[in-house]
């Protein structure tokens, strides 16, 4: 009677399982159907299970560049999360040991970084848009770039910094004293010691970077808008194309997801040894 009694704990919270992940998955597993679902059956009033698929909706995203360029969207957020994520390690990493070394500028300084991070992203658009259009970053690649660095220099800052704070200072005196410079020691030796804390660092602002919608819509036009941006165009006077935002939504999560599955053992070891410990 125990063993079928165990089982049946375990059947039942197999099942409780499948119930909530079928839940928190539900928007992206309606997405994918809708993706190949006829444009006709996905506005209907009667929500319809069982159809015919259609890959149109994909075929649509690459048969004319007049009405939307999916490669030069595809490119724009490959170079600008890229480059966002590289400079935002980069930065954040010299910031942190600075931080976390030296000291400087006492708490203050490190808290006003952290502060940029707090505030509501949306108050800084007017300006941004206002310094953007003085200095001719609207609609650029750079541009974007630096509104991504504002956000994710403060996290990345946090998160290398706790890393580093866990790494015994004899480490480095011991290199000072085999003539090792102060550049040397953070990049040969404190570097490699941060990769969990990096890793788990690059994963999120790659991420953030690929999603982010609001300040690429309001700052670029023609020759700068990302992959999301250019989903938006599908919203028309007259009518949604609700299929090609689908296969739109669902090509732009593969290399997030890529990404995310790339870095996972590092992204959990990252954020439970960094930013929570």
């Amino acid at each position: 009677m125990e063993k079928k009694k165990i089982k049946f704990n375990v059947v039942l919270i197999y099942l409780f399982l499948i119930i909530g992940i079928l839940i928190f998955n539900f928007p992206i597993i309606w997405t994918i159907i809708s993706s190949f679902k006829p444009s006709e059956l996905i506005i209907s009033n009667v929500p319809v299970w069982l159809f015919k698929p259609t890959i149109k909706h994909y075929t649509d995203l690459f048969a004319d560049k007049t009405t939307f360029d999916f490669w030069m969207y595809f490119k724009n957020s490959l170079i600008i999360s890229i480059s966002a994520t590289v400079l935002s390690i980069l930065l954040g990493f010299t910031a942190a040991y600075s931080f976390s070394r030296f000291k400087t500028g006492g708490g203050n300084l490190f808290f006003l970084v952290l502060s940029q991070r707090m505030l509501p992203p949306i108050i800084f658009i007017i300006p941004i848009a206002i310094l953007f259009n003085i200095y001719h970053l609207t609609d650029s690649h750079i541009g974007v770039i630096l509104v991504y660095l504002t956000f994710n220099i403060p996290f990345s800052t946090l998160v290398i910094k706790s890393f580093i704070d866990d790494i015994p200072t004899d480490l480095e005196y011991s290199a000072y004293l085999d003539r090792y410079s102060k550049f040397d020691v953070m990049v040969k030796i404190i570097f490699p010691l941060t990769r969990s804390g990096i890793v788990a660092v690059s994963v999120i602002c790659f991420i953030f970077s690929w999603n982010e919608f609001l300040f690429t819509l309001i700052l670029t036009f023609i020759k700068a808008p990302t992959l999301t941006v250019g989903a938006a165009k599908f919203v028309t006077g007259y009518g949604i194309q609700w299929g090609k935002i689908a296969a739109v939504s669902i090509i732009s999560i593969i290399p997030t997801l890529a990404v995310g599955i790339l870095g996972q053992k590092y992204l959990v070891r990252g954020l439970t040894m960094g930013a929570v410990k």
